[in-house]
């Protein structure tokens, strides 16, 4: 989409994964089938010099078409799997501007780690959309398996960004393609140590869990302006191939920094705040509790990094209840950070420029990288 199309009347498609393979789904009000003309632009890191049409999709009836691994192979003529997270075009030419609107599926359907998806195709207030398939997020990635590794090459992700602290990434290293070492960069909201504790509390309530998460969300406003400054500098040096950042559930830590790399690119706070809820629609929380209860109820989470100092605590085993809860997302968390952002910064403009650091050339450089 060039920067003259209205952001208010763009055509609308969407993909989700499907058996195997995945739906496609547009709506009528804003597709003309006899003048759209529908493409693939590139699977996983391969783009292709002239993108292949698929307008067989499109004429299909309905408003949705099941496009299978086998048949989209076929189309391509390179290998099609569940990781190969094609991006779709609708193009037009019907008027001075040419429309174009490109569509992925938003989750990689990955067989262990959580939360895994892409920031791509989001509408900035210009009127452009995120360049899919550059710009990831996810949880942990301690479980990968085989296949998710593989995927991680497939996709051509060169950087991965782990917010998680340093007894978090010891508990469960990241299971990464061979010679792919992640970037540590340490986020630890101060109040994060008072919520583990409290969540071994079998008389902890939700309402406290929510005042829990909502001071992370301050506190990753007011303190931590200097690691997602390092976000950005890996952004903007690794621009040619895909990041991910990531924490340990992928919400919090994770969900701030997508605040301020989508908001950096110019999408509006309504579709940050839809993105950032995304998270309860992704996360296995039976598989989620599992894996929490086995990696960090016996950590004494009295001790702070380095911090030997501490009352040595027997560990306690976690309240099930209350883990189901924080692994969950609500608006009025990510909320709090934006009104942090607004009522002690100035706005998120001000914010970027004069707490994170980000000169003028550098926002254009991200523009031009991140945005189609």
């Amino acid at each position: 989409m060039n920067s003259t199309q209205s952001s208010h009347n763009p055509p609308s498609m969407s993909i989700l994964p499907s058996g195997q393979g995945w739906q496609i789904h547009w709506s009528d009000a804003f597709v003309d089938r006899n003048s759209h003309q529908l493409v693939c632009e590139r699977v996983a890191s391969h783009v292709f010099d002239t993108p292949v049409p698929l307008q067989h999709l499109l004429e299909s009836a309905g408003q949705s078409a099941e496009l299978s691994y086998a048949s989209l192979e076929r189309s391509l003529g390179v290998p099609v799997d569940q990781y190969s997270h094609p991006v779709l075009a609708l193009n037009t030419d019907q008027s001075a501007n040419r429309q174009q609107f490109r569509a992925a599926p938003r989750p990689i359907p990955m067989t262990a780690t959580a939360n895994f998806r892409d920031y791509g195709g989001y509408l900035t207030d210009a009127g452009r959309q995120v360049v899919w398939g550059k710009l990831f997020r996810t949880g942990h990635m301690g479980d990968m398996s085989a296949d998710d590794i593989r995927a991680i090459s497939q996709l051509n992700i060169q950087t991965v960004l782990d917010f998680r602290r340093l007894e978090e990434a010891a508990n469960q290293p990241s299971q990464l393609p061979q010679g792919l070492k992640p970037t540590s960069i340490v986020i630890s909201p101060g109040s994060s140590i008072d919520l583990f504790s409290a969540i071994m509390d079998d008389g902890i309530d939700e309402a406290k869990i929510d005042q829990f998460m909502q001071e992370i969300n301050h506190d990753l406003a007011i303190s931590h302006q200097a690691s997602y400054r390092q976000m950005f500098d890996a952004l903007l040096t690794h621009r040619d191939s895909g990041s991910i950042i990531h924490c340990s559930a992928g919400k919090d830590r994770t969900g701030f920094g997508g605040l301020l790399v989508l908001g950096a690119l110019g999408v509006n706070r309504q579709t940050i705040m839809q993105d950032y809820l995304l998270t309860n629609e992704h996360v296995n929380l039976d598989r989620e509790i599992a894996r929490w209860t086995k990696n960090y109820s016996d950590t004494d989470w009295s001790k702070r990094d380095g911090d030997s100092e501490a009352e040595d605590t027997q560990p306690k085993a976690f309240n099930r209840d209350a883990l189901a809860v924080i692994l969950k997302v609500k608006a009025s968390y990510l909320q709090t950070a934006m009104d942090t952002i607004d009522n002690e910064f100035g706005g998120l403009e001000r914010y970027l420029k004069e707490q994170i650091g980000l000169e003028a050339d550098e926002l254009a450089a991200l523009h031009q990288s991140y945005l189609y």
